[in-house]
């Protein structure tokens, strides 16, 4: 569908306007009296919502290319294939083009529902966006046997100064398994805070999580349900200077606060049957 078609069909004046980036890839700006936003049809990919994702300087816009930072959608696999190492890591969702299904201002938020069918599940991915944002990931089977994926909305938060940050919330309640040292941890009631690479799997329902930023002077306030893990992850210095897509020194500006069904807590669904994972995000001054 061309720009004046996605416009005419689905644009809500000012408020929700269809564009052609450089690259040729198609994306929306929000703009209301509640916020700013932008999310691309490649991957049903939130890029922006009120100075609150990050992304990468060095990201590369292209058909089939996965964005570095925003809401990343990894579906139907996380990370690795765990049969085919040749499969694109983390799935296809992030890469493929979605298609509008309705848009509507609502309740002070532009709500836009995109749609992508695949391999046998047909997904819908609502983007809520107002005083908070809000988005649903609902996967439906259509296969005639049960079968089972994993998911994770992959969120890249903007940070002031990482060695400064907290994580508090839930998370206090849970183990979690180190994928860098492949070991399980105990639960611990402290902060998380950052002062190395860092890549865990947290399981448990982690349903309300905050990130204490004091060098922005504001707390970022994470809701989820339908999850059943939660992913922690900075590169820190030397993977973020193996990373092409990602500046060598991006590591301090950001943090991933990653809800998830994956690894061990994998979601299986039947013939027909549909599983939602969801997140909100909002601030507040500290």
């Amino acid at each position: 569908m061309s720009i004046d078609s996605l416009n005419a069909q689905y644009g809500l004046g000012d408020q929700l306007v269809f564009c052609e980036h450089p690259s040729g890839l198609v994306f929306a700006k929000v703009k209301t009296d509640h916020c700013t936003g932008e999310f691309f049809l490649q991957g049903a990919h939130v890029t922006e919502y009120q100075d609150l994702l990050f992304m990468s300087s060095q990201a590369v816009f292209a058909q089939g290319k996965a964005l570095r930072g925003g809401i990343p959608i990894c579906f139907p696999w996380f990370n690795s294939h765990p049969l085919d190492a040749n499969l694109p890591a983390h799935g296809w969702a992030r890469t493929s083009p979605w298609q509008v299904l309705s848009t509507r201002f609502q309740d002070s938020a532009i709500i836009t529902e995109l749609g992508l069918i695949k391999d046998q599940f047909r997904l819908v991915y609502r983007i809520e966006m107002g005083g908070v944002l809000k988005v649903f990931f609902e996967a439906t089977s259509q296969s005639d046997i049960s079968c089972d994926y994993e998911v994770a909305l992959h969120t890249y938060f903007r940070i002031g100064d990482i060695e400064r940050v907290s994580i508090s919330g839930d998370l206090k309640e849970y183990g979690y398994y180190d994928q860098l040292t492949k070991l399980d941890h105990a639960a611990s009631q402290e902060p998380i805070h950052f002062d190395q690479e860092t890549d865990r799997i947290y399981y448990g329902t982690a349903s309300s999580i905050a990130i204490q930023d004091p060098a922005l002077e504001r707390s970022i306030e994470i809701q989820s349900t339908g999850s059943q893990s939660t992913v922690v992850w900075n590169p820190w210095i030397e993977k973020s200077k193996r990373m092409s897509d990602f500046g060598d020194l991006e590591y301090r500006q950001m943090c991933c606060i990653e809800t998830a069904n994956v690894r061990r807590r994998s979601v299986r669904i039947e013939p027909g049957q549909t599983h939602r994972t969801s997140l909100q995000i909002a601030s507040r001054p500290l």
